[in-house]
């Protein structure tokens, strides 16, 4: 399967929530402006109807229902209201019969009132300088019934207000025209409002007995234009903000991935084999706290794989070295055994050397193939120590003893240096008898006749302190770095010893959490110390 980007899926999380927020917003929004325009529509058509309904009732309140002129009067009224209110008005009596109707509205109504020519005409004298309304919305798109108007002079004129109709209100054009101008009049360009369903009726007259009822419906529907043009200016708004986010997820969304990028790209290098390969995250935030803790990781496996270097080198050279040993031996004792098999069969006293020499390789062999595998196991931790308390002058005793009859035949003086008080050590006797008996031997080796060992024991601080000095040929400062490796032997000790002694003191003073130290003249002597911690029993 393709890798999922956590950058593209960022991106894409910031644009959902962006659009979910947007749209919820929106959705609260409309629904607020929704109400908030039905119930101000409601109210409009309310104060129109209240209006249309004090004027009627005082209409049908002063003549009997059904009379010409209050019918007259009741149209004047509907008309008027519907024109000016731009909806539609009913009067309605107390059998919800329609009285009056205005009609549905068109866009192509006009309104027209007549004005008198002069004040002296007889006709209109009564109200000179005022406009007459004549009880009638014109509609444009028909011809004009003029038998519905009362016969008016030749010479009258008409004030023709007309209504243009748009999203959000009503634009009106006033005309002053001639009868004949009149019925030439042709309509202008107008939108068409759209209509609510809203409807309101109310009394007239007392709300218990009332003398009929006024409706109002068809008002504008303002409040869907508006809820429209607010959707559409949240939807551009959502639009533009789910790009926004779009935009911030990527550049969020980088600053998150590269420091991942940059990790991918130092595990990818570690796996080629490149362990110097490091994350080099500076965020302080889990990512670079992940980093960090890569680059603690790599450190410490190159470390790893540095010791596990150092220590094939060692193997090998620990290998090249143990085959160089055994072999001088096993050599030998083929040599012995053919010259055996062919002319020194036959004389006793060449055998006899031959076979003493035969056993001291054998020895030779068994002591390096024993030591090797006590340094091995050592080394492993696979021996199991028998710790316990011991006095730490009784074991080096037990070991100068062991070593007296050898340094009086070299005529070596073996002295021995310790208070008079024991001192305890938690230790596996063996071992550290072991240890200090290959210092006093190597001691013993290295000191020409005449010479002086000295073997020591003091405490220092938590520490006991086995030492062993010598008046020998000393150590070369070049050799002392090396002179506890395996079969590494000094230019003093060449063709003496196995090289062997020393390493293992290091290995047992290690299983003891201690270690081994010299100082070295030469020409003047060297001086070994084995330390080992002296806890009490029970830690």
């Amino acid at each position: 399967m393709g890798v999922r980007s956590i950058r593209w899926r960022l991106v894409a999380s910031y644009m959902a929530l962006t659009v979910l927020a947007v749209g919820l917003v929106a959705a609260l929004a409309l629904s607020l402006i929704r109400r908030h325009a039905e119930q101000q529509e409601l109210n409009y058509l309310t104060a129109n109807a209240q209006s249309v309904a004090r004027q009627v009732a005082a209409l049908m309140s002063a003549r009997p229902a059904g009379a010409r002129a209050n019918l007259y009067a009741l149209r004047q009224i509907a008309h008027t209201a519907a024109f000016a209110g731009n909806v539609r008005v009913k009067v309605l009596d107390a059998q919800e019969r329609v009285i009056v109707d205005s009609g549905p509205l068109n866009a192509e109504n006009d309104m027209v009132w007549v004005l008198p020519p002069e004040p002296s005409n007889e006709l209109l004298a009564e109200t000179a300088n005022r406009p007459i309304l004549l009880s009638m919305l014109l509609n444009r798109a028909q011809p004009v019934d003029w038998r519905a108007l009362p016969d008016l002079p030749a010479d009258v004129n008409f004030l023709v207000v007309r209504r243009v109709e748009g999203a959000w209100g009503n634009r009106f054009v006033i005309n002053l025209l001639s009868r004949v101008e009149l019925e030439k009049l042709k309509p202008e360009e107008t939108g068409q409002t759209s209509r609510s369903d809203l409807v309101v009726r109310l009394p007239i007259g007392e709300t218990g007995r009332p003398l009929g009822y006024v409706e109002l419906s068809e008002a504008p529907d303002f409040g869907s234009e508006a809820v429209d043009t607010t959707a559409r200016a949240l939807g551009l708004a959502g639009l533009g903000a789910t790009m926004l986010a779009g935009v911030a997820g990527l550049l969020i969304g980088r600053t998150v991935t590269a420091p991942l990028q940059s990790l991918s790209r130092a595990a990818d290098r570690m796996s080629k084999g490149d362990l110097s390969a490091r994350a080099a995250v500076n965020t302080r935030d889990e990512i670079g706290q992940l980093g960090a803790q890569f680059d603690r990781m790599a450190d410490q496996l190159q470390r790893s794989f540095a010791d596990l270097e150092a220590e094939r080198d060692t193997l090998r050279r620990f290998v090249a070295d143990a085959s160089h040993e055994l072999r001088t031996p096993i050599t030998a004792l083929k040599a012995f055994n053919e010259l055996l098999q062919g002319p020194a069969a036959e004389d006793a006293a060449v055998r006899a050397e031959f076979l003493a020499e035969s056993q001291r390789q054998i020895d030779r062999l068994q002591w390096i193939t024993e030591n090797l595998l006590n340094l091995s196991r050592l080394d492993a931790g696979l021996v199991q120590l028998e710790w316990s308390d011991h006095d730490a002058r009784e074991m080096a005793q037990a070991v100068i003893a062991a070593f007296r009859p050898l340094a009086a035949d070299k005529h070596i003086t073996l002295t021995w240096d310790a208070p008079d008080q024991p001192v305890i050590v938690h230790c596996d006797r063996a071992r550290i008898e072991m240890a200090l008996g290959n210092l006093v031997d190597n001691a013993l080796k290295f000191t020409p006749a005449g010479g002086q060992v000295v073997v020591s024991l003091n405490r220092r601080m938590d520490e006991t302190v086995f030492a062993v000095q010598d008046t020998g040929v000393g150590i070369d400062p070049d050799d002392l770095p090396r002179i506890f490796d395996r079969f590494y032997r000094s230019r003093a000790a060449r063709g003496a010893g196995s090289g062997l002694g020393l390493a293992i003191v290091k290995s047992i003073a290690q299983a003891h959490h201690g270690r081994v130290t010299v100082t070295s003249e030469p020409g003047k002597g060297s001086r070994f110390e084995l330390i080992v911690p002296c806890p009490s029993a029970g830690s």
